[in-house]
């Protein structure tokens, strides 16, 4: 196999693990040697060459060929079988609307959320249920911090350089879940985005860690808090629109679909109630003023919204299809909202994940 990476030749296994932070190659944590056999069997899996290229990765854009994407997954912790999962996610990243090049310099905490969707996610056990955003998942946290390495090694999105984000958030190291489609009375994401049912997708979706959300009760209980959370004066959503997260539990949903609500009823009951007074919005500051007319001369901010009538309602989107509404995790009492970077980009694109012929 024409592999063009630099090789190296050390006997001694700890001083190799010690080579990698010392070249800045890894996250902060300790990564799994790709050795050739490893990288070797991730490429011959997806069976393509390894010098073909995804393009780019900002912002330094590292050349993403397969060669490299497989060394970055095998050091993640990734299995072959992993790996058309991280090509899908890294295709979904570089796609323009997700503006992977804002997200990764940004000084929000915004980070790519990858979520799986298919048979796929049930074969290689990734956690759609309890605790769906920690850890414990071998597939979760491999593809997801495959991802982060690429977007490290490939795109030099290292915190001090490229990467500004103020707080950001430990999605840094691996944010990827899986939605769960068996005990969930709705069509997945990846289906209701247009991809064929029973097939295999990821979507990627740049927004704030899971903010909890106390959501139990009726449907008209549980809307109330969730489009309260939705509408917080903190997040960019509520000064430049964008896109958001919702994820419900199954319980959540099960509850909805009892009482005859669609999953497209919640979205838009969310975007007609998820709203503040622009009295409100304007009280935070002369800064968040001049972001929202910086995205009303963008052509970002809809104009049918007056924002010289403190008596306006602003929604925390421009339309109810930015509301993106998951179904993931735990029956229990707890849903939750991960509001996104704002109008300026992070938004959600999906890609089906191409298996291999067998």
């Amino acid at each position: 196999m024409n592999l063009v990476s630099e090789s190296l030749s050390l006997d001694d296994y700890e001083e190799a693990v010690e080579l990698f932070f010392e070249r800045g190659w890894t996250d902060g944590l300790p990564v799994v040697l790709p050795t050739r056999k490893r990288v070797e069997a991730l490429i011959a899996y997806v069976g393509r060459d390894p010098q073909a290229s995804l393009g780019p990765v900002p912002p330094k854009g590292g050349d993403a060929t397969i060669e490299k994407l497989a060394i970055n997954a095998v050091m993640g912790g990734c299995r072959p079988e992993h790996f058309p999962v991280v090509l899908a996610a890294m295709e979904a990243m570089m796609d323009p609307a997700h503006n992977l090049n804002g997200v990764s310099q940004t000084t929000h905490m915004c980070v790519s959320l990858v979520i799986v969707n298919g048979p796929i996610a049930r074969e290689l056990r990734f956690n759609s249920k309890d605790g769906v955003f920690g850890n414990g998942y071998r597939s979760n946290a491999a593809v997801g911090r495959a991802v982060r390495l690429a977007l490290w090694n490939l795109g030099g999105a290292v915190p001090w350089d490229t990467d500004k984000s103020t707080l950001s958030h430990p999605g840094e190291y691996a944010f990827c879940i899986a939605e769960e489609e068996e005990d969930n009375p709705w069509q997945p994401l990846h289906v209701e985005r247009g991809c064929p049912p029973g097939s295999d997708a990821v979507t990627v979706f740049a927004c704030e860690g899971p903010h909890s959300v106390f959501c139990y009760g009726t449907p008209e209980e549980m809307l109330h808090v969730l489009a309260d959370s939705m509408c917080s004066l903190g997040n960019n959503n509520m000064h430049v629109m964008g896109q958001t997260l919702v994820t419900l539990n199954p319980l959540n949903a099960e509850e909805f679909a009892k009482r005859g609500w669609s999953k497209q009823d919640v979205r838009l009951y969310l975007w007609e109630h998820a709203r503040r007074p622009l009295s409100d919005v304007r009280a935070c500051g002369v800064v968040h003023e001049q972001f929202r007319k910086m995205e009303r001369d963008a052509g970002r901010y809809p104009l049918r919204y007056d924002l010289d009538n403190p008596t306006t309602r602003l929604p925390v989107t421009p339309t109810p299809e930015d509301i993106h509404i998951a179904v993931a995790g735990g029956r229990s009492y707890f849903a939750a909202v991960l509001p996104g970077w704002g109008g300026f980009g992070g938004f959600a694109v999906t890609r089906p994940i191409v298996r291999p012929k067998r």
